[in-house]
């Protein structure tokens, strides 16, 4: 997938109207606070990603809301996606048409490298379950729908254990339907993504890489349930499911947010992503956008390397830094404005 033209309006510092990007792989390359993480961010909105920010505070101080256009092309034609963002949330259009979020991921998209990635690895659980239903999301839209319905079920039992837990077994139903499904697509999906994972890792990094689910339920999902609602009651909230599940990252058999360095974790973390891209592109059959913000600065030489030798293969990709690979062609960001070779 290529991304033909670029328009934005009040998204954050950028400045400029209109962008029409270079094919093939490209440099962003300027100084700190000039807008290449912005523009990075606004890329990954327009086409369907999500970023570590809340909706309001990408629009620049004193507007009501951004305006993201993308026109991208794939083998099956070219698409216009336009999204208006605020405070309330986020409009989508698809070729003139209001569509879900959701209906964006039908496209190869985007996949977007950032410094923060680390904290898949080395944060909390909720940081590594987020990463795995986003990432399982762009791939199932049963699994969305299925995650959605659980989280309904879920706020209606927890409201209920705050107030004595009076009529739970209507609710434990539909926890335990939506959840054990949830739980065998969270299995299926690692089967796949795991050894894409294991390799693209042993290309960046040494040591053995890893992933394994920690489940709170270990057999029957009512069975777990009824056993912990002593505890429940007390506390006033669910205490087993997929909501209390972990992803863990294994280095060396040992769980990396445990024990690894930060470097290790860096590796980890970039790893994740690549193997990410790699299987939305075996997915659709064609490329997403790949995005690596301050490739320049947080990548050490042989993972610099490895991610220009990776990127040279694609229809399109941005390495974003205070410098350009030897030879690739370079866009300047300076003051929110972008400038490319041929306007």
């Amino acid at each position: 997938m290529r991304l033909l033209l670029f328009r934005q309006k009040n998204f954050r510092n950028l400045v400029f109207t209109a962008l029409h990007p270079p094919q093939g792989l490209f440099a962003l390359v300027g100084g700190n606070a000039q807008g290449k993480t912005g523009l990075l961010w606004a890329i990954h909105l327009a086409l369907g990603g999500e970023v570590r920010a809340t909706l309001g505070d990408l629009v620049r101080f004193g507007e009501k809301e951004a305006w993201l256009f993308a026109e991208v092309e794939t083998e099956l034609g070219v698409f216009r996606v336009e999204q208006r963002l605020g405070p309330e949330g986020r409009a989508v259009f698809l070729n003139e048409k209001a569509v879900s979020l959701k209906a964006l991921w039908e496209l190869p998209g985007s996949v977007l490298v950032s410094p923060e990635d680390v904290e898949v690895v080395l944060g909390a659980k909720e940081e590594r379950r987020g990463f795995l239903d986003r990432l399982i999301g762009r791939f199932s839209r049963r699994y969305a729908a299925l995650l959605s319905a659980y989280e309904k079920a879920l706020r209606q039992r927890n409201a209920l254990l705050k107030t004595g837990g009076e009529g739970l077994e209507a609710w434990d139903l539909e926890l335990a339907r939506y959840g054990e499904e949830i739980m065998a697509l969270r299995r299926r999906f690692l089967g796949r993504f795991l050894p894409i994972f294991r390799e693209v890792h042993r290309s960046l990094a040494p040591g053995e890489a890893g992933l394994i689910l920690e489940e709170t339920v270990q057999g029957s999902f009512l069975e777990a349930l009824a056993e912990r609602r002593g505890e429940e009651r007390e506390r006033g909230q669910t205490l087993v499911g997929p909501h209390r599940d972990d992803l863990v990252v294994l280095l060396e058999g040992r769980p990396a947010h445990r024990f690894a360095s930060r470097g290790e974790a860096k590796a980890l973390a970039l790893a994740l992503r690549l193997a990410e891209h790699r299987l939305l592109w075996e997915h659709h059959g064609e490329a997403p956008l790949l995005l690596v913000d301050e490739w320049s600065e947080e990548l050490d030489v042989a993972r610099r390397q490895a991610v220009l030798a990776y990127a040279q293969r694609l229809p399109q990709a941005v390495l974003a830094g205070l410098w350009a690979p030897e030879g690739v062609p370079v866009c300047t960001m300076e003051g929110g404005v972008v400038l490319c070779p041929g306007g």
